[in-house]
C-alpha cells in the first residue's frame, strides 16, 4: 500500500507542507486504519508531518489531520520526540489534570478545563516497525493524548465538559494554542486537578484498538 501525498502538497525534495484539514472534512471523524506495512512511502508521511507540524507551528499532528486515514503520529514538546505508529495508551495515572487545549485542525479556538490523565504509557511501533513504549508525564501526556484521540475520530471539543469552556484565541495565545501548547496562562499557574474521583491504574491493552 502506498500513503497518498495530498495532492497540494507543496514545498521541495527536501521538505514538503501539506494541507491540514478542519472538521468539515469527514476523514477527522473516522477511527484511522493500523498501518500493516513499514515502508519508504511511510517513512515519507511521516517527514512530511514533521515538516507540517513545524511549519503550523504545533506541537503534534496525526495523520488523518493531513487528510490521511492512518494511525501514525508526531509529537515533540521541549527535549521528547516521538513518530508513533499505530499507538495504544496502555495505561493511564490515577491522576487527572485539567487544562486549556488548541487544534491545528480548528483554528482560532481553544477549550479550556479539559481534562486529561496527568501521566500515560503509550504502545507503539516506531517508523522502521519497531515496538516501542512511551512513557510521558504532564503536557507531553497530554498532547500525546490529544493526538492519539485524533486517530479515533475525536476532538478536544468533544472532551469540554461545558459548551462555554469553547473561546475564541486572544492574540498572544495563538502560537500556544497549536495542538495543545500551554498558553501564557497555564504557565503562569500550577496544573488544577481534576475535582471527580477516578479508578486505581488499569492495564488497557486493548485501549484504542482498530
Amino acid at each position: 500500500m502506498e500513503y497518498p501525498a495530498a495532492p497540494d502538497e507543496v514545498g521541495t525534495s527536501d521538505m514538503a507542507i501539506r494541507r491540514i484539514v478542519t472538521t468539515e472534512n469527514p476523514v477527522l471523524r473516522r477511527k484511522a486504519h493500523k498501518v500493516s506495512r513499514f515502508d519508504p512511502s511511510l517513512e515519507r508521511l511521516i517527514a512530511d508531518m514533521w515538516d507540517t507540524m513545524r511549519d503550523a507551528p504545533g506541537v503534534g499532528l496525526a495523520a488523518p489531520q493531513v487528510d490521511v486515514p492512518l494511525r501514525v503520529l508526531v509529537a515533540e514538546h521541549e527535549e521528547e520526540r516521538v513518530a508513533l505508529v499505530n499507538p495504544e495508551i496502555v495505561k493511564r495515572s490515577t491522576e487527572e489534570l485539567l487544562g486549556t487545549e488548541g487544534c491545528l485542525s480548528i483554528p482560532g479556538y481553544v477549550g479550556d478545563n479539559i481534562r486529561r490523565a496527568a501521566a500515560v504509557t503509550v504502545k507503539a511501533r516506531d517508523p522502521r516497525g519497531k515496538e516501542i513504549r512511551v512513557h510521558a508525564d504532564g503536557w507531553f501526556a497530554r498532547i500525546l493524548q490529544h493526538e492519539i484521540d485524533h486517530l479515533d475520530g475525536i476532538l478536544f471539543t468533544d472532551r469540554l465538559d461545558r459548551p462555554e469552556d469553547l473561546r475564541e484565541v486572544k492574540p498572544e495565545e495563538e502560537e500556544a494554542a497549536a495542538e495543545g501548547r500551554p498558553t501564557p496562562e497555564e504557565r503562569a499557574r500550577p496544573a488544577r486537578r481534576a475535582p471527580r474521583d477516578i479508578p486505581p491504574d488499569v492495564e488497557s491493552p486493548q485501549a484504542h484498538a482498530s
